[in-house]
């Protein structure tokens, strides 16, 4: 008995420790927009002064940010002078560390950053992030100084994990926000900044550290960061929200403080002024009986006529992230960076251990695939524009496919002009993959929910480059000390790549099954469904039934099912409209009561002031 008392209480101390979670991550990641005021907005219409602002200078503003975080991905420079100064061994090892604990915070954070960026708005993302990540640069100067490798394990590798997370997401949910007519330009400029970082830094970083010290370096890259962003943080802001006219709510508002004046001087009026009130009132009120019978009659004519489909804005950010079409991005996502670690940390020892090159080529064929990366993030969103995102993620992971099964080939054969090709042409392409995804999931589940969707979309590449970083160097261990195999036998990737060519495989499948238009998103179950997908729109479904559990619906019932679906959701969306407009008419019309009465009320002190003026 007590055994069983004691299953019964773990058991429900499981369930409230879960409810706990469960309510936690409902609240925080809650359907909550950034309020401002019509001062702010006001506020908003200028940069500094009298200077206008204009949504175009976000781009370059963008790209600056995204070049200051690029200075990271050029790391692998500080690994030789940090180990260098504290321990006087170039090759400790101790240094790269610092990357790895970076990316699992950067993963982390990202968790959190989205709803809280739609909370806050972009400026105050920036502001945040660029602190975090310029004072990383100044905590890894401390630890290299004081020879104290934990402070430039915990200063550098956790500040600039979330300072990464949050200034590399704030450009890419504005810029996604102010260009809805060019989604696929705004996603491209967006994210190509960090390439282009990488390529400046990669070029830069190696003459500072000879004309000054590791420390110095470190001081002065903070000091650049911090200047930079914090001015770009001045730039960045949201749109206004929909419908909004300032003029308007100015003219309104003066409106009401010039009839409050009138109504205070000519109190003499104010009996005439009661009768004109409710008469007005009056008036009123048969306009907005007459003005609800003309949309109850549209609504019936759209019935008949245009059936109005869901609005994918109003989806919440639960709904959005735990979509079927969330996920299947999320494996597409996956299978695009699952080797972008591995190539971009060992392709220099490619270059020289396979081919046998000297590191001033490899330094050059590093730099070249960068620029391959760099161009395949702001070309590619811009051929999605024009050939659609699905099918822009149907070519590129068909040719990462393509490629990582030749690449097999190539290696063996010490083909170093091949290997070279294929490796840029996958830096373009694993590049086009992250430069659509902003546009993709923008499509998908609206511009409201982007930031977060963004930041956990993120969360499948760095755990894909952290897996794919794990098992690669397994494997590659593995062979070279158990059989021992030399550096130059290219057994030790090629096995390598055919896994990466069966993830990859998953991936490009998944890329087919995932459904863009709303139709075939929405589309309603039938009684006894087990399972529905959409490929080549069409719809197949897997039903309980022994005769024939396999079910391709025609044409002509699908186009039935969906308008079946779509009057019944006009209706209830008719009747969630007829009862809001009820309710703000019986708002109004008690609001005018409290007027009337108010100045019922009103007028007698006013007249009896009259009264004393001529007793007086």
């Amino acid at each position: 008995m007590k055994s069983q008392n004691n299953n019964i209480e773990n058991q429900n101390d499981k369930k409230k420790k879960y409810s706990y979670i469960k309510r936690f991550i409902n609240y925080y990641y809650r359907d909550e927009a950034y309020q401002r005021s019509e001062k702010q907005i006001e506020n908003e219409k200028f940069i500094l002064f009298s200077i206008p602002f204009n949504r175009w200078i976000l781009f370059p503003s963008s790209l600056l940010v995204q070049i200051c975080l690029g200075a990271f991905y050029g790391w692998s420079i500080f690994n030789k002078p940090i180990d260098t100064y504290i321990y006087n061994d170039p090759i400790k090892g101790k240094a790269p560390i610092t990357y790895y604990i970076t990316m699992s915070i950067f993963g982390i954070t990202l968790l959190f950053v989205g709803p809280w960026l739609e909370r806050n708005g972009p400026k105050k993302g920036l502001l945040v992030g660029g602190i975090f990540y310029s004072f990383a640069h100044f905590f890894a100067a401390i630890g290299v100084y004081t020879k104290q490798i934990v402070i430039v394990y915990i200063g550098y590798g956790i500040c600039s994990g979330i300072g990464n997370s949050f200034t590399y997401l704030s450009p890419v949910s504005t810029l996604q926000k102010w260009f809805p007519d060019h989604r696929g330009l705004a996603s491209g400029v967006s994210v190509c900044g960090l390439s282009m970082g990488g390529i400046i830094f990669s070029q830069c970083l190696t003459p500072m550290l000879k004309k000054f010290n590791i420390v110095i370096t470190f001081i002065i890259l903070g000091c650049i960061f911090l200047f930079i962003i914090l001015l770009q943080a001045l730039i960045f802001r949201l749109p206004p929200p929909p419908n909004y006219n300032i003029n308007n709510n100015n003219n309104n508002n003066n409106n009401n403080n010039n009839n409050n004046n009138n109504n205070n001087n000519n109190n003499n009026n104010n009996n005439n002024n009661n009768n004109n009130n409710n008469n007005n009132n009056n008036n009123n009120n048969i306009n907005n009986t007459e003005t609800n019978q003309e949309e109850e009659e549209e609504n019936k004519e759209n019935n008949i006529e245009i059936l109005k489909e869901p609005d994918l804005n109003k989806m919440t950010i639960i709904e959005s992230i735990t979509s079927y079409e969330f996920r299947i991005l999320y494996i597409m996502f996956f299978a695009n960076g699952v080797c972008s670690n591995i190539i971009s940390s060992r392709l220099a020892d490619f270059v020289q251990d396979i081919f046998y090159k000297d590191v001033k080529t490899a330094s050059m064929v590093v730099s070249v695939t960068s620029v391959f990366n760099f161009l395949g993030r702001i070309l590619f969103p811009i051929i999605s524009e024009k050939i659609g995102r699905r099918e822009s993620f149907n070519i590129i992971l068909t040719i990462l496919f393509i490629i990582f099964w030749l690449i097999t080939k190539i290696i063996s054969e010490h083909s170093f002009g091949g290997f070279i090709s294929l490796i840029w042409v996958y830096s373009f392409m694993y590049g086009g993959g992250f430069g659509v995804v902003p546009a993709f999931l923008t499509d998908l589940f609206g511009t409201k929910n982007i930031s977060t969707c963004h930041a956990l979309i993120l969360t499948s590449w760095n755990l894909s480059g952290v897996c794919g970083g794990f098992i690669f160097t397994g494997i590659y261990d593995t062979l070279r000390n158990q059989y021992h195999y030399k550096v130059d036998n290219p057994i030790l990737y090629n096995i390598n790549f055919y896994w990466v060519s069966c993830v990859i495989m998953v991936g490009w499948v998944c890329s087919f099954f995932i459904p863009v238009k709303i139709k075939y998103r929405l589309y309603p179950p039938i009684p006894n469904q087990l399972l529905q997908f959409t490929i080549f729109n069409r719809i197949f479904r897997i039903i309980k039934n022994k005769k024939n559990p396999f079910q391709l619906v025609s044409k002509e019932k699908e186009n039935e099912e969906w308008n079946n679906y779509l009057i019944n959701y006009n209706k209830s969306l008719n009747l969630e409209n007829n009862n809001d407009n009820n309710n703000n008419n019986n708002n109004n019309n008690n609001n005018n009561n409290n007027n009337n009465n108010n100045n019922n009320i009103n007028t007698p002190t006013s007249s009896s002031s009259n009264s004393n003026n001529k007793i007086i």
